[in-house]
């Protein structure tokens, strides 16, 4: 039953991490000057639509459908990258805000993932290469500071 629990809190931290992912980046893409940035908030903006597939997909299987985000923190999420882009849309400031924006994903992530140790091996999979890729990315982005 923990297992299932686990597996669970899990799954919706990556949808609702993706989910939040996928939002900050379709906001900052037209703002975005440089051709080779939005090419990379792109292929993180599809990397962030597949893992919300796979673990509604995942969620499913167990009988489960995502638990919605908090459409509070969505708002303010978007409030927050139309005003931090408002004025300042020079690379190195959205490359900023892509960078903590996928900071905060990861902690969010590793936390529940420290959290939940009796996870199922496929999930906890699908998480560490959320990580490894999020990592990547962060690398990506500094390029443009």
């Amino acid at each position: 039953m923990k297992n299932s629990k686990d597996r669970s809190k899990v799954l919706n931290e990556l949808y609702k991490i993706s989910r939040m992912g996928m939002e900050a980046s379709e906001i900052i893409l037209p703002r975005v000057e440089r051709k080779d940035l939005s090419e990379q908030i792109k292929r993180q903006d599809e990397t962030y639509i597949n893992l919300m597939e796979k673990t509604c997909a995942m969620l499913k299987e167990g009988g489960e459908a995502p638990v919605s985000g908090d459409a509070g923190a969505e708002a303010m999420l978007r409030g927050s990258v139309r005003t931090n882009t408002f004025f300042r849309r020079d690379s190195a400031h959205i490359a900023r805000l892509m960078i903590n924006g996928t900071n905060m994903g990861i902690i969010g992530m590793t936390h529940v993932m420290n959290h939940t140790p009796d996870c199922d091996v496929k999930t906890k999979k699908l998480a560490e290469d959320y990580l490894k890729n999020e990592e990547q990315n962060v690398d990506k982005l500094k390029k443009f500071l």
